[in-house]
This record gives C-alpha cells, structure tokens and sequence, in this order.
C-alpha cells in the first residue's frame, strides 16, 4: 500500500511538472548566511539583476519562468571578485558550495548547455595543469641557471599554450549556432587579437542572438577604438589620497606614459613588477612614466601591494570596482597584467609589452 501511495504521489508530481511555467534555481552555500545572492542575465550588453534573494540558513531559492532564451544565468553574492556562471535550459539548478571557496562550487543539472561546458572546462583545464607544472619545472631551471633546460622549457611552455588556444578557437568555430560558443569566445576574448576575434565572429550563425555575442562585438569595438595608432582615451580616477588624477594631465609631459593595468590579488602581476619598477628606474629620467591603474577592491590589499612591490611612482589610481574598473573598461582590458604605450603626442604606441620585450621598445623608442 505504501509503494502505491509513493508511485501515485511520483504520477503527479511528474503531471504538475509538465504542467509548471518555471523552474528552480536552488543555492545550499556555507558561509553565506545573511548575504543576498543576485540573479543575473546579459540584456542589452549588460550585466541585468534579474532577481534577488536573501540567504538564510545558508540557503536560496530562484523561481524563473520558463522561455525560449538558452542563455547563460550567473549567480552573484557580494565578496566575489566574478559572478558564477551556468546554463539551465529551462531545468532545475542546484549551485552548492562555500561561499569562500568560489573555485569549487559545483552547478548541478541536466542542462545539455551546461553539461557540454562542463566538458569543455575540464580539458580547458588539463592544459592548464599541464602549463602549470611546466611553468614550475622553468623556475627550477632558472634557480639551477640551467639555461638550455630553461629553453627547451619555455619553447613546451609556447606549444602547449598553442594547442590549448587551437582547442578554445575549435570548439567555438565547431559550434557556430550554440548558445555556448559565444560565451567561450567572450570568457577567453584574451586569447585572440583583433583580426582572430573579427575572423571568429564571422562564424557564427545569423539566427544566433546571445547577450555573450553582444559583448564579444562591443568588445571588438573597444580594441578597435585603442588600436596602435589610435589617440589615446582619457579617464579620471582617485589616487590612494583620494584625489582625482587625470590622465590627459600626465600625457604630453613625459616622451612615453605607460598605462599599467594590475592588482595586487594578481600572481602574473606580482612576477612582472620587477621588470617593471627596473624599467621605471632605469629609463625615468629619459622621459618615461607610469600610471598604475589597480583592479582592486580592497584598498588596504591595493596600498600593500604597491609598498610590497616598491612601486614608488607617483600615479597609482583605482576605483576600487575590480574588473568593473571605468578606464581598465574604456581601454577593452581582458587580461592582467595588461599596458599600454602613449607618446607625448597622445598616440598609442605599443600594447601589451612585458619583460625583455618591454624593456628593449623603450629603450630603442628614447634613443
């Protein structure tokens, strides 16, 4: 009698469920009691807070109506550098977690979308792991002064990082009318130039209508508007003082203002300050100076790292806003550490230089 009630309760559960104009986004994560999770989509090329619920017990529940756009979803809690991507595809989600361990929140779903990212992730992924163990076996090499090693290295390094540049660009060219494809192309934009980026875009199917795609060709239009060649693009922002610093008032007083975009949260950052601050005090006095424009939010963390580091320049400003930074924005940042190179004419001149590159195109361009 039992299994029969149970069975007749599972026939309509599955009838209501056929029948219901939604479905269930489900948060269970620890360590976020009291805060508020926001519910988030792409519409007109921008981040939209759909909807917002409290946590309580450490628990959340979304009700979203069903429709015919496959998009993806993102889930934010304030205290995350980046929202929590996923698809849902119209079927329930369960996002469970830690709050402060972002990294290994799981999405679980039946999501076709989601699922196929997944994969596309975990590959991803293997490169990286594979990139990661390399990078340690360089440093050991560099310890060692193991030149040769460091060499054979570095070229492995190149070609691995090739191959998983080639894995990202076929799984979006192979799949020119899904809704994922664009969403990859945008999360990884800092893999391709310009003219890749325009040449992927062509790809993709007419019928194909996302806010990700929306983003990846406003995107094109920021890298085109601070092409080398272009005049540079002004902004405003507050140094540690709390005092406005325009860029238009450094520019024209020095030979080459570099524009540094970093953080201090940033590993690829902290590697690169050295090379940095021995560019600054090696060329400072020919005509070179930096603006360093942080990524930060947390100011404390920001001054540290600037003291940390020794980057004792003058210009260090941040809007505290991390990727949502207004100039970082105007200038198509996608990647850290990122700079650019002005003239005392306000014509960019170099993009995206570091180390040995970076030292040689000054030292060459003061002569």
């Amino acid at each position: 009698m039992k299994n029969k009630l149970i069975f007749c309760s599972l026939i309509i559960l599955t009838i209501f469920a056929c029948t219901k104009k939604s479905f269930i986004i489900d948060i269970e994560m620890l360590n976020a009691n009291g805060k508020t999770a926001y519910l988030q989509r792409i519409i007109d090329n921008k981040t939209i807070n759909i909807d917002s619920c409290l946590i309580e017990n450490n628990k959340a529940v979304f009700n979203v109506d069903i429709n015919d756009n496959n998009d993806a979803y993102h889930i934010f809690i304030k205290g995350w550098r980046r929202a929590l991507p996923f698809f849902a595809d119209n079927q329930n989600v369960i996002i469970k977690g830690d709050f402060n361990v972002y990294h290994k929140i799981n999405v679980i779903t039946d999501s076709k979308t989601h699922l196929s990212y997944e994969i596309f992730n975990k590959k991803y992924n293997e490169y990286n792991l594979n990139l990661d163990e390399i990078n340690e076996k360089i440093k050991k090499a560099k310890n060692s002064n193991a030149t040769d090693e460091v060499n054979s290295l570095d070229e492995l390094y190149k070609k691995i990082e090739n191959e998983q540049k080639v894995f990202i660009r076929n799984q979006i060219c192979d799949n020119p009318s899904d809704v994922l494809s664009p969403f990859i192309l945008y999360r990884y934009k800092w893999a391709f130039d310009l003219d890749e980026l325009r040449e992927i875009t062509k790809k993709f199917s007419p019928e194909l209508s996302t806010g990700y795609l929306g983003l990846v060709n406003d995107y094109i239009k920021m890298l085109e508007r601070t092409e080398v060649g272009k005049p540079y693009l002004d902004f405003t922002l507050n140094n540690i003082e709390d005092k406005p610093i325009t860029l238009s008032s450094i520019i024209g007083r020095h030979k080459i203002v570099m524009i540094d975009f970093w953080a201090s949260w940033c590993p690829d950052c902290r590697v690169e300050n050295p090379n940095i601050v021995s560019v600054y005090n090696d060329f400072h006095e020919k005509g070179l100076e930096i603006i360093s424009v942080s990524l930060d939010t947390d100011k404390n963390a920001w001054i540290k790292g600037i003291n940390d580091d020794g980057l004792y320049w003058d210009n260090h400003v941040s809007d505290l806003k991390g990727w949502n930074c207004a100039a970082s924005t105007e200038y198509g940042v996608a990647f850290i550490p990122q700079n650019v190179l002005v003239n005392e004419n306000g014509i960019i001149i170099a993009k995206n230089l570091n180390g040995d590159e970076l030292r040689l195109f000054i030292e060459k361009y003061l002569e």
